[in-house]
């Protein structure tokens, strides 16, 4: 069993500290453990190209064709069971090369693809390398630290949720999560024997899920948050008593007991969520449903777009050719 440690933040400061610690934990449970931190590696934003989609198709890899460190990271997380991640918050959410990653890990590592795509290749009846790489189906644990400075925890609210987002595409299951704000007044996580035995704790979490199926795994976070998967505390109000868990994507019921907010959600949204089979596979068909429309459109109207974007060609872009910088205060 091997888990992983990726850290966003700068080398041998917080986040690396804190990775490291739950590593330690988890080396304790038995696991093989791994660190990468990933400051230094160039992951270039998603640019929308749908090359990985469209090598798919052609019966190749399902693999982005971007030039950066994004591939050697990428074999880092196939190869692990378990995924311990780090990343600092700047302005209430993670940083953004946490998103650039989330981003490029998206439609080409979809498990709900792959898992159709690798159906409709045995049917041909294609083996062995002639399939998708068989790491990407394999049932990962997660445990996730958002790193904020501020003594107040507000100023760290969309660490935690945000970071979530990387668990949907290959469906990941995290089963703990640890919002480490206030690390302005603890100055360095090493002053702090608490703190570090609590990533210990989520180390040792992660590694003793390994080998559980995937929607049997126990949470094991600190407490379960309004949403029964997610186990955050984020809600969207819809109209009524509707709610709905922006992260995992069901409605719910918003009542008040024993004066405590709780929000109940059905079987049914809880198979249609983000989180579950059924709510991918749904995903997936409104996505593939868009090709027949977009032909459609296309044949009918689409000799009248160069007329019709003549409406911008008042609009210059800025060129950097032209800019000066300033370097006076």
């Amino acid at each position: 069993m091997k888990i992983l440690g990726l850290s966003f933040g700068r080398k041998n400061r917080n986040s690396d500290i804190l990775v490291k610690e739950a590593l330690l934990g988890a080396k304790e449970a038995g696991a093989e453990i791994a660190f990468l931190n990933m400051m230094d590696k160039q992951i270039g934003h998603c640019t929308g190209c749908a090359a990985c989609d469209r090598r798919r198709e052609k019966g190749g890899p399902s693999r982005c064709i971007i030039k950066d460190d994004f591939p050697f990271v990428e074999d880092a997380i196939l190869e692990a069971d378990g995924i311990i991640v780090a990343a600092p918050v700047y302005v209430l959410g993670p940083i953004g090369q946490y998103k650039n990653l989330v981003d490029r890990m998206g439609p080409s590592h979809d498990r709900s693809q792959m898992e159709r795509e690798n159906a409709k290749r045995i049917a041909q009846g294609k083996t062995g390398e002639e399939l998708l790489d068989p790491r990407l189906f394999k049932d990962r644990f997660l445990g996730m630290i958002s790193v904020g400075g501020a003594r107040t925890e507000n100023w760290t609210s969309m660490g935690l949720p945000n970071m979530h987002l990387f668990s949907f595409s290959m469906q990941m299951n995290v089963v703990d999560h640890y919002n480490a704000y206030r690390m302005g007044d603890i100055v360095n996580p090493l002053f702090d024997d608490e703190l570090l035995a609590r990533m210990r704790q989520m180390g040792r979490s992660v590694a003793e899920s390994i080998g559980t199926p995937r929607l049997e795994a126990e949470w094991k976070g600190d407490k379960p948050g309004i949403c029964p998967l997610c186990h955050n505390d984020l809600l969207t109000i819809k109209t009524g008593t509707t709610v709905e868990c922006p992260i995992c994507g069901m409605e719910g019921t918003l009542s008040i007991e024993d004066g405590q907010i709780k929000a109940t959600f059905t079987e049914e949204q809880i198979e249609r969520s983000r989180q579950r089979q059924g709510g991918v596979d749904d995903h997936m068909d409104e996505i593939a449903s868009f090709g027949p429309i977009v032909q459609a459109k296309l044949a009918e109207s689409g000799h009248l777009l160069p007329e019709k974007m003549k409406r911008f060609d008042g609009i210059r872009e800025l060129d950097k050719k032209d800019f000066v910088e300033n370097m006076k205060q």
